[in-house]
């Protein structure tokens, strides 16, 4: 299901307005807005819709924590590709609750997971990578039951 960050949607889809008006200009180089500027746009989105306090910099392994204490790791991805891997960190790291983002260029999102990071370490045992594939976030997602997810405050 596609969601809006209300305060969020005109100002990412401003942001790919630009990079497709510089990609124009100059066809040969790609502008992906990739790396820290997506991450921290998922951040935005899950500290407004999931209502998370940031934990101190520098704190390891999680970013956040949930009203209910649980802390909790935020990936994003703008792919869109069933088979497009979405990076978990450079090590398998175990999170105790991970939520990935999906966001496009009209602005909204969706939740690719919301869950245990159990889930996460049982699909990526018998993988090289610490990254999983959009599809594989999706279908471990159908697997997480209601209890388990933070609670949208939107």
């Amino acid at each position: 299901m596609t969601r809006s960050a209300k305060s969020l949607e005109p100002i990412i889809k401003r942001l790919y307005q630009a990079r497709n008006e510089l990609h124009e200009l100059f066809p040969e180089l790609p502008f992906t807005l990739d790396g820290r500027l997506v991450g921290d746009i998922g951040e935005a989105i899950a500290l407004q819709e999931f209502g998370l306090i940031q934990l101190p910099s520098g704190s390891e392994l999680h970013d956040f924590v949930s009203r209910d204490g649980r802390k909790v790791q935020i990936k994003t991805t703008q792919g869109t590709l069933s088979g497009r891997s979405v990076g978990l960190g450079l090590t398998k790291q175990s999170f105790e609750h991970l939520i990935v983002i999906q966001i496009s260029e009209e602005g909204t999102y969706r939740v690719l997971y919301d869950g245990p990071g159990s889930y996460i370490d049982d699909a990526r045992q018998h993988k090289k990578t610490a990254s999983l594939t959009i599809g594989q976030l999706q279908r471990l997602n159908e697997k997480v039951k209601d209890e388990e997810r933070v609670v949208m405050i939107g």
